[in-house]
């Protein structure tokens, strides 16, 4: 028989090429074992009907239980001897183990027993061993059924487990995509929206101005190309385990800072420690804030808005990192984008074991991520 978490319909198929091959011998053998043809037929027919019985091991168990007990108690009890027509004891026995609840099984396993105690006594005696053998095999059997079904149930759970693991990596793997192409690509829009903004204005009364202009835009469209280059690449192969955290530092927030400023925005920036300390992860994570935290004022904040950033490094696992603007002229808009942004921020700082704060402040915004693992 099939185990549990086979389909219906190829287990029905399962099951009657199971029972057709208990069928053909008891068919083929048994009438030969008798003189008598009356005897022959009978002893025939009761392994016929004990082995059809087995079709409905899956659905009625009970069913199995009083047929096959019947037939290998009428079998015995009527003096046949020993042949294959008694198949269908050890078989539903292992079927019961197998397929059966446990109390089915079991109440199985004592029927199949009394059965088969009970017809030897009647036909032709109890000896000793048959009192012993009768309820050793249908126990055997009914235990062997169900410790392979167990078996089947711990391969099944352990499968699951794979699979649900598999499909955790790769949600955990988009969520690092999304981040990913976030970060780089929005930081390169916006550069690529206020530079040809400034391309335009400039390329009537100051050509050499524009031309700055759009060289930056030429620096930012080949930088987020090829991180998505990158990107892209690791998501044709999968399987290869392939590190999709941006390779910038805190090392390079001097340049990052650099090309706001390029782009017009007053940065104010104020590094303390040394950051080559900081955990390469941590310093990753420290970096993408810096650089979606200049990104957002850019989008969302006022004329001629002013920003502060300050990094603190006093170890490896101890950084702070803040961005902080004052609103500019114009009142910021209370709901702007959105929000991917401070989440993709936040799930970066969570995942390397710190906290982000973020929120308005003072007319503008400020953005803080802490590691401190005292």
């Amino acid at each position: 028989m099939s185990t549990p978490s086979t389909t219906a319909p190829v287990a029905r198929w399962y099951d009657f090429a199971v029972v057709a091959l208990i069928i053909a011998p008891i068919a083929i053998r048994t009438p030969v074992m008798f003189d008598d043809a009356g005897r022959a037929w009978a002893a025939t027919i009761l392994g016929v009907v004990g082995a059809a019985a087995l079709l409905c091991v899956r659905r009625r168990p009970w069913v199995t239980v009083v047929v096959v007990a019947a037939t290998l108690f009428a079998y015995l009890a009527a003096g046949f001897p020993g042949g294959p027509a008694l198949l269908p004891g050890p078989i539903a026995a292992v079927a019961l183990g197998l397929l059966a609840p446990r109390t089915v099984a079991l109440c199985g396993a004592v029927a199949l027993s009394v059965a088969v105690v009970a017809g030897q006594w009647i036909g032709s005696g109890l000896p000793g061993t048959i009192a012993i053998a009768g309820p050793a095999w249908a126990f055997a059997f009914t235990l062997g059924g169900n410790l392979l079904a167990q078996r089947n149930e711990r391969r099944a759970a352990a499968h699951e487990r794979t699979t649900m693991l598999e499909r955790q990596r790769v949600t955990e793997q988009r969520l690092a995509i999304a981040r990913d192409l976030h970060d780089s690509v929005a930081h390169a829009l916006v550069t690529i929206n206020v530079q040809s903004g400034v391309a335009a204005a400039l390329v009537d009364r100051k050509p050499a101005q524009a031309a700055v202009a759009l060289d930056a835009i030429r620096q930012a469209s080949a930088e987020v190309l090829d991180e998505m280059s990158a990107i892209l690449a690791a998501l044709r192969e999968p399987g290869e385990g392939v590190n999709l955290s941006p390779a910038q530092r805190l090392s390079d927030v001097d340049s990052l800072i650099d090309r706001f400023r390029a782009d017009g925005l007053d940065v104010a920036v104020r590094i303390d420690g040394d950051p080559p300390a900081a955990l390469p992860a941590i310093s990753s994570a420290s970096y993408r804030v810096v650089q979606e935290g200049l990104s957002n004022v850019v989008r969302h904040g006022g004329e001629r808005v002013r920003v502060s950033v300050r990094i603190v490094v006093a170890g490896p696992r101890t950084v702070t990192v803040s961005v902080v603007d004052d609103g500019g002229r114009s009142p910021r808009p209370a709901a702007l984008g959105t929000g991917l942004g401070l989440i993709g921020m936040r799930e970066r700082v969570s995942a390397t074991g710190g906290t982000l704060d973020a929120g308005p402040h003072d007319g503008g915004f400020r953005v803080v991520a802490q590691w401190n693992p005292d």
